[in-house]
């Protein structure tokens, strides 16, 4: 008797094309879908205008929270050293814009000295943040 074999014999396994296409849809959803944009750990509610202007991009946030305390890209600063600081970073803040980010409960003068103390290693690129109002 003659025992005939099929040429082409079925293998059992996974076909992972599917998979494939699945995790590289995945990843292209979580790469276009997530923020890559800088966000501070600093909570702060900025006062709200009617007439804001477009966001600007800034390599130095300055930020003043609830308490007065002042920060430099989300690093405390002591009030006494801004213009030390300033100085020490110049060639950085000059840049840029800087953006200053006052929590609307914070004291003005706080602003106002931050502001002079820009103004004094000769920073006069700066902004204000604020919401828009709706």
């Amino acid at each position: 008797m003659i025992k005939l074999t099929p040429r082409y014999t079925k293998k059992g396994g996974i076909d992972l094309t599917a998979l494939i296409d699945l995790v590289f849809l995945l990843v292209v959803f979580f790469m276009v879908s997530s923020s890559l944009g800088k966000t501070s750990s600093i909570h702060v509610t900025v006062p709200f205008a009617k007439n804001s202007g477009e966001s600007q991009s800034a390599s130095a946030i300055i930020t003043v929270d609830s308490d007065n305390k002042i920060f430099l890209n989300d690093s405390p600063v002591n009030e006494e050293q801004l213009e030390q600081v300033f100085s020490d970073n110049l060639e950085r803040l000059q840049k840029d814009t800087v953006l200053i980010r006052g929590d609307e409960s914070s004291d003005y003068g706080v602003i106002i000295r931050i502001m002079d103390s820009l103004s004094s290693v000769g920073i006069n690129d700066f902004t204000f943040s604020t919401s828009v109002l709706k």
